[in-house]
């Protein structure tokens, strides 16, 4: 199969700040601290998309101009949400942090299948929000008048301590010398420094969010694109929102988060994500101009998935044996497996169906199940080539 990835040298050229999109302010964290107050217990944030496992038969071996979506849905209403239970642990010692959990809606209401899609602060937090998920109820979701599932349910919920007001004196001195050997020039002891930091129990949602951004600044300098980019997501997650007028950072600054998001995203063949990120960017105030930057880098992502090449991206399982992408074409395949994959399950806006992974074996998604994410199980740290296949 002929590949296809986005040369690093054409994105970097049509971003010009992107050496400098992921550095604040260095006002001293002391003065910004005063700035953020912190809720009290835990709060989800949740996205929602409808998906059908009931699907005729018929349709997914229908031809292309015969596939049209024009089934009636109606979304699950929740009818009971279960609170996460604050870890006593985590609680004692102030830690903060937040749990994103993917999951399906099955045609009793229940839920189904919650997969833990990341996290930051004690993996207590894992458990406390995988029991809370698991719990909740709701109307099933309707589709021709018939019960049916919805899936591409994600929550993120947040565990933040009541009380809490920044930044505190210890962390604040370890950040700074940490932050001092990094613009010294010794990467490698600045990355050992901060290594140190993420291994404290105490971080608040505050401590994260700029224990983050160094990282991610320190990932760059080491020139790891998985790393950083996974930061820079971490960041985003800590961050906290306008709405709640909790932001530890400037709106200013995220939209330079979402734009180098990008760059990484498209280098990595994570189109989907990078596409989303640019929405993300459009839909902020004031950052028509970093909109403009990035337009080349986003016509160069719509050109290759348009295009008669295949898109290849190569990819490890995380520690808890899972790997989650969104295609942005209806046909894919593994290739150069290495390690133990069990399953792979898809799970697209109208349909969901699993599957055993196997490389010589190409799956092909009717258009009527609209956009698809890939969910891969599999031994820890298994590595393999997923390929978005060309239609010629």
């Amino acid at each position: 199969m002929k590949n296809s990835r986005i040369e690093t040298s054409q994105i970097f050229l049509s971003t010009k700040r992107a050496s400098t999109l992921f550095s604040p302010s260095r006002v001293a964290i002391a003065t910004a601290a005063c700035a953020v107050l912190l809720s009290s217990g835990t709060m989800a944030q949740e996205l929602s998309v409808p998906c059908d496992e009931t699907e005729e038969k018929a349709l997914a071996t229908a031809k292309k101009d015969e596939v049209k979506r024009i089934t009636a849905f109606t979304p699950a209403v929740t009818i009971e949400r279960v609170n996460p239970r604050y870890p006593k642990m985590a609680a004692r010692r102030g830690r903060e942090g937040w749990v994103r959990v993917s999951y399906v809606i099955d045609e009793q209401g229940n839920v189904k299948d919650p997969v833990i899609d990341d996290y930051f602060g004690s993996s207590a937090f894992k458990r406390s929000a995988l029991s809370a998920v698991e719990q909740w109820k709701f109307e099933p979701a309707m589709k021709d008048g018939k019960p049916t599932q919805q899936c591409h349910q994600l929550v993120q919920m947040d565990f933040k301590m009541g009380g809490q007001t920044g930044a505190r004196r210890k962390f604040i001195i370890a950040y700074k010398e940490a932050d001092e050997i990094f613009r010294s020039g010794d990467i490698e002891a600045a990355d050992q420094a901060v290594k140190a930091l993420h291994a404290w129990d105490s971080l608040n949602r505050y401590e994260n969010t700029w224990l983050l951004s160094l990282d991610a600044q320190i990932a760059n300098a080491l020139q790891d694109e998985k790393r950083e980019a996974k930061s820079l997501s971490r960041v985003l997650s800590s961050n906290g929102s306008k709405q709640h007028n909790d932001m530890v950072f400037s709106e200013d600054y995220i939209a330079n988060v979402y734009q180098r998001m990008i760059v990484l995203d498209a280098q990595r063949g994570q189109y989907a994500d990078a596409l989303a990120s640019f929405e993300s960017l459009k839909g902020m105030e004031e950052q028509q101009a970093r909109v403009d930057e990035i337009m080349p880098v986003v016509a160069q992502i719509k050109e290759h998935i348009a295009s008669d090449q295949h898109l290849q991206l190569t990819a490890e399982l995380n520690q808890r044996g899972a790997w989650f992408h969104t295609l942005v074409r209806n046909k894919f395949a593994f290739n150069n497996i290495q390690g133990d994959l069990d399953t792979v399950e898809v799970r697209c806006e109208t349909h969901r169906e699993k599957f055993t992974v196997a490389e010589d074996h190409i799956w092909s998604i009717p258009e009527s199940w609209g956009q698809c994410r890939v969910l891969v199980k599999g031994d820890d740290a298994a590595t393999f080539d997923l390929i978005e296949v060309a239609e010629s």
